[in-house]
């Protein structure tokens, strides 16, 4: 049974953050938290809302957890980590340039 937008418990919260952080879409993830797909695309534009924040911070810890492994690698001498770094540098600065 499919839930509505307002149903969205803590718990169901903390769910999404754990589902983002393997990268699965917002649709996915409303599909396993049983809300309609269309709704999480609707909350996904809102950065307040509370499936927007469990996402992004799901996202964005499993991102940093993988930047951190690659710098420890580059720092380390591995030439593909090493080069990995130097883009993820390069596309960090064209995003700040963007804001």
């Amino acid at each position: 049974m499919q839930k509505y937008l307002n149903d969205i418990t803590e718990d169901a919260s903390k769910l999404v953050e754990e589902l983002a952080s393997y990268f699965f879409t917002p649709r996915e993830i409303a599909v396993m938290i049983e809300i309609h797909p269309d709704d999480a695309i609707i909350l996904m534009k809102i950065d307040d809302s509370a499936f927007y924040i469990a996402f992004q911070k799901g996202r964005l810890q499993s991102e940093m957890e993988l930047r951190k492994s690659i710098i420890k690698l580059a720092r380390a001498g591995s030439s593909p980590a090493q080069t990995m770094s130097l883009d993820l540098l390069n596309k960090s600065r064209a995003k700040m340039l963007d804001q």
